[in-house]
């Protein structure tokens, strides 16, 4: 069970499959929240036995392609109206928590919807620089669930409704989320396998349109974009990996969406 910390109001939400080996160390990042929900998809290892020691519930579901699929079916049920959802390779350092007390003792203001955090993503615990991926993002962390919309399209699910709006926390340089992204190539290619199923609707919720003269240019674009514009030279041969591996991606989920409006002319 959680330990006896000040806690804020907020209830948590974690997901995960197999993941007992990195499990933990999340979970005790984010010990702040007052509930924590773990939604098990069917592990074999420990993460069971990690989650019962932490979480104040923990939950049995069948596999899902994407976690957001499993926000968007508790949140609106959950105790408290702030939610945080966090992957378990993801953990929150002790700066980032301090700013985020400060900001529930001092009162989060009416008009926000969403809390975003500064993020820093790593593969193979390599800190990335460049690509799509490196340098600093933000990253949402915490919604109200009065005050937006999760649908649980891949990368297009979270929405904060008008007029409502999101709460950027400022970077003071220790104040992250670490996420441990992905650990090993074939990591990547199974997570992101699950989530070319859904790519097809998910940028045409978007309002991407695909042409076969787009699809045709894409694989040389998408490299240029992550190796050279988006400076994954820096990255040296992680770099160049990451980048082949969006240039095939992108160009798989743009044909997915090809297929897709094709279908639903």
């Amino acid at each position: 069970m959680v330990n006896n910390q000040t806690k804020l109001s907020i209830s948590a939400i974690v997901t995960g499959y197999n993941e007992g080996y990195i499990l933990e160390d999340c979970l005790k990042s984010i010990s702040f929240c007052e509930q924590i929900k773990y939604v098990d998809q069917g592990s074999e290892d420990n993460s069971i036995e990690i989650a019962e020691r932490y979480c104040t519930e923990v939950i049995k579901h069948d596999r899902v392609h994407i976690g957001e699929a499993i926000v968007a079916e508790y949140y609106k049920s959950e105790k408290y109206d702030w939610i945080l959802t966090i992957d378990p390779d993801e953990r929150l350092s002790e700066e980032i928590c301090l700013d985020i007390e400060k900001l529930f003792e001092k009162g989060v203001s009416d008009n926000i919807g969403a809390i975003l955090v500064p993020c820093v993503y790593y593969y193979k615990k390599h800190k990335l620089i460049g690509t799509r991926w490196g340098g600093m993002h933000s990253r949402w962390l915490i919604f109200h669930k009065d005050r937006c919309k999760m649908s649980g399209i891949v990368h297009a699910g979270r929405t904060v409704t008008e007029p409502y709006e999101p709460y950027f926390i400022p970077y003071t340089g220790k104040n992250i989320d670490h996420h441990y992204w992905m650990l090993s190539f074939k990591q990547l290619k199974e997570k992101h396998s699950r989530y070319l199923k859904l790519e097809g609707e998910s940028r045409n919720f978007m309002g991407f349109v695909a042409t076969k003269k787009k699809i045709l240019k894409r694989p040389l674009k998408a490299f240029h974009s992550c190796f050279i514009k988006d400076k994954g030279y820096k990255d040296g041969f992680y770099g160049f990996i990451l980048s082949c591996f969006w240039a095939w991606y992108d160009t798989a989920a743009e044909i997915k969406l090809y297929k897709f409006q094709k279908q639903h002319r």
